[in-house]
């Protein structure tokens, strides 16, 4: 063998040996810890939380705007619904720990409040509130249609009809309005509301 082939062979046992030499003394130092438990703690990280200033809220804003037949002018009806919670300000918040039993307990909206500020609305705009809210959820039990036309649809579907969520304390007419337009039928409830939720939105045009 050459000389520096031999001297370079003669490094690169140096080289191990000093590898090995180091691996043992960290070894050596950790005492009875094991490399992986060590390794672990090195790695580990606490866990992260996100929390937000004092009084930081989340609201929920939709709005849906009606236009109106009109030649000379951009006329709309629009109307707003709006929702807002309160963010967590540190991790130790009672509400992240309680159950979805409590939770829902502590929601403020539920399906009679919200029935009555739809009510409230028909009865700013000079129609029998109750009676229109009525043949509202008989056409949307009636059509099948909202169902397939995106986000909005979904939505309207799930508002009016009360049975697609969990059982409330609702009026038996409300519950009769569904089982009416199911069976194919709303005639009854034209004459007390002569506007429907399809003449405003427009579907079926």
């Amino acid at each position: 063998m050459p000389l520096r082939d031999r001297g370079m062979s003669s490094h690169r046992d140096q080289l191990f040996l000093l590898m090995v030499n180091l691996v043992a003394l960290i070894l050596h130092s950790t005492g009875s810890r094991s490399p992986n438990s060590k390794l672990a703690e090195t790695l580990h990280r606490p866990i992260r939380s996100l929390t937000f200033p004092e009084e930081s809220t989340l609201g929920i804003f939709v709005a849906l705007a009606i236009p109106l037949e009109d030649p000379y002018k951009s006329i709309s009806i629009a109307d707003f619904f709006e929702a807002t919670y309160d963010l967590p300000t540190n991790v130790t918040d009672e509400y992240l720990w309680l159950s979805d039993g409590r939770r829902r307990k502590r929601r403020s909206l539920d399906r009679v409040t919200l029935y009555q500020v739809i009510e409230s609305k028909f009865d700013n705009y000079g129609y029998q509130g109750h009676e229109c809210l009525l043949r509202a959820i008989c056409e949307t039990s009636e059509h099948s249609l909202l169902r397939h036309n995106g986000l909005i649809g979904d939505i309207l579907h799930v508002i009016f009809t009360p049975t697609s969520s969990r059982h409330e304390l609702l009026p038996q007419d409300i519950l009769q309005a569904e089982v009416v337009g199911r069976n194919g039928s709303c005639s009854e409830y034209r004459p007390q509301c002569p506007v429907g939720l399809f003449d405003l939105i427009g579907v079926l045009g």
